[in-house]
């Protein structure tokens, strides 16, 4: 009996039907048809077996009806709305949201990770319709910033100890609680401030931040940040963006907006290096470039080196001279 599946391209994407010959843990041996499975290559081809889908060639049938049709996910991977795909690129899919009513929101750019190419099964058109028609029959709530049950906490955060963090309190307004870090965003891990104040977090609190960049420096940082607190039953807020995110609330276009902010703040940082690196190559070419201050004079390592010599260890000349240990076996090694 012949074994059939639906073979992925990038990001999960149906790309073909194919006979599945053999599949293995890590690969599978496939065969493709040219003429609609009338014949089938009996040599097949070697693919990853990851990229195999063993469902009968369901997904590409319901595919083929609907090609441009998936489903758009929350942070928290849940079905949110109806895409109509235009384009994928190796890091953004472009698409159109369905908003209701046929009317289509304009060409927007989404992660990868919250398209799901199901031929949009798990969030019909129809659902949005009914959404829609509902909320035209309701009275308008009050915004989700007011509806949090528990403590406002505050996190603000500068690059330096020699920063002043009254404009970010000015901008949050008065809390119940307040953390901090003064220190860069480029390594969560380092940030002793957040992981209090997410500890702190419980269920009906709102965690007020500034804006999105005093958070994370990353959008897949920001996406799991919001999603670890929004499982704790907390919310979050944005000043300067005007977003809101919990757990019961998730607004599409709120989601979105904050993909799209993201991912532009990324696009800007990547810049901001690029100009940096190419204004280091051209002071380098044209002489001027010195390059960073070196930790650690020539005096300083002639020193450290007679010391060792008398006898005394590595590493508390290094602690003296307030480098690491690796630091001062470079530089005992370049001089």
């Amino acid at each position: 009996m012949k074994r059939y599946g639906t073979l992925l391209g990038l990001h999960g994407q149906p790309t073909d039907r194919v006979l599945i010959i053999r599949k293995g843990p890590k690969n599978t041996r496939v065969s493709f048809s040219t003429d609609n499975g009338q014949t089938w290559d009996p040599n097949g081809k070697l693919v990853d077996a990851a990229s195999v889908l063993d469902d009968s060639g369901e997904l590409w049938e319901k595919y083929q009806r609907t090609p441009d049709a998936a489903t758009w996910l929350t942070f928290g991977k849940q079905p949110n709305g109806f895409l109509s795909v235009h384009r994928v690129h190796k890091h953004v899919i472009k698409a159109r949201l369905y908003e209701g009513s046929g009317q289509w929101s304009n060409v927007e750019d989404f992660p990868p990770d919250q398209v799901l190419f199901d031929a949009g099964e798990a969030w019909p058109k129809e659902k949005t319709d009914q959404l829609a028609n509902a909320e035209d029959t309701q009275t308008p709530e009050p915004p989700a910033t007011s509806t949090h049950t528990g403590q406002r906490v505050s996190y603000i955060r500068v690059s330096t100890a020699e920063q002043n963090l009254a404009r970010q309190r000015e901008a949050i307004g008065p809390v119940d609680r307040e953390f901090q870090d003064k220190i860069s965003a480029r390594s969560r891990a380092e940030r002793q401030g957040l992981e209090d104040c997410i500890d702190y977090l419980r269920a009906g609190d709102q965690l007020v931040v500034s804006s999105i960049d005093r958070l994370a420096r990353s959008l897949r940082d920001l996406q799991n940040l919001i999603d670890q607190i929004c499982s704790k039953g907390a919310s979050v807020h944005f000043v300067k963006e005007h977003l809101d995110f919990s757990a019961e609330s998730q607004d599409p276009r709120a989601s979105l907006m904050l993909s799209i902010l993201g991912s532009f703040a990324e696009f800007e940082r990547s810049i901001i290096h690029e100009r940096q690196a190419e204004g280091i190559a051209l002071a380098k070419k044209q002489g001027k470039y010195k390059g960073r201050k070196k930790a650690l004079t020539s005096e300083q390592i002639e020193q450290a080196r007679a010391r060792i010599e008398e006898g005394q260890s590595k590493t508390s000349i290094a602690k003296e001279l307030g480098v690491g240990r690796a630091t001062l076996y470079r530089a005992l090694d370049q001089q």
